[in-house]
């Protein structure tokens, strides 16, 4: 029997058509994902979202919008847009590799990534 799901912040930022994946630093998955993360005991997703972006790229949001929710087996994805300004410097202790992604490269990638962008379109 399956425990509940886990609520993730789960972040889109676009920049000139392109998708920013980040991969973790463990080594331990090879997939690329959303930036995002757990949503802590209390914590509103919208000021997830812009933490967890923050913590894993240096990226400060300046807007954020909610787009939707995006369920699997052990996740639930609360799904924000964000427009973001700086450059990404990714915290190695979090993340050990970044790429904007033109969604026309073969990537490994998580499930749940191509789940959300096909719901997007």
């Amino acid at each position: 029997m399956a425990g509940p799901l886990r609520y993730r912040a789960t972040v889109v930022v676009i920049r000139d058509g392109k998708v920013l994946l980040v991969r973790g630093s463990s080594g331990r998955f090879r997939e690329f994902m959303m930036p995002g993360g757990g949503i802590e005991n209390g914590e509103l997703p919208i000021v997830a979202a812009a933490r967890e972006l923050h913590e894993e790229t240096s990226l400060r949001a300046s807007s954020i919008e909610y787009l939707l929710t995006h369920e699997t087996a052990i996740h639930k994805h609360m799904v924000f847009r964000v427009e973001a300004e700086g450059d990404v410097e990714i915290s190695l202790g979090e993340i050990g590799e970044f790429v904007w992604w033109d969604q026309r490269e073969e990537l490994p990638l998580f499930p749940h990534v191509r789940g959300i962008l096909q719901e997007l379109g």
